[in-house]
C-alpha cells in the first residue's frame, strides 16, 4: 500500500518535470514559408522557372516537381533555394 501511495504521489511531480525539460528544449516551431517562398526566392529562380517550368506556371507544386526533375539544367541560385528548403 505504501509503495502504491509513494507511485501515486511521485508520478506527477515526475511528469511535470518531464513536460518542463521538453518546454525547455523545444522551441515552438517556426511559421512555413508560402509554396512560393520569399520575393528573393521567386526571384533566384524566376528565370529557371520561364525557361524550364512554363507550362506549369500557375500550379506551385507542378512547379516544384518540375525543378526537381530539371535539376541539372537549374541555376545555382535556384537549386541553392531548393536545398534551402530541403528539396
Amino acid at each position: 500500500m505504501l509503495r502504491l501511495i509513494v507511485v501515486l504521489v511521485t508520478a506527477p511531480v515526475l511528469l511535470a518535470s518531464a513536460s518542463a525539460a521538453l518546454a525547455q528544449s523545444a522551441p515552438f516551431p517556426l511559421p512555413l514559408p508560402s509554396t512560393r517562398g520569399t520575393d528573393e526566392d521567386q526571384k533566384a529562380c524566376r528565370q529557371d522557372a520561364t525557361t524550364l517550368c512554363k507550362p506549369y506556371l500557375g500550379d506551385d507544386m507542378a512547379v516544384l516537381s518540375c525543378f526537381q526533375s530539371q535539376r541539372p539544367k537549374l541555376s545555382v541560385s535556384c537549386r541553392k533555394v531548393l536545398e534551402k528548403y530541403g528539396q
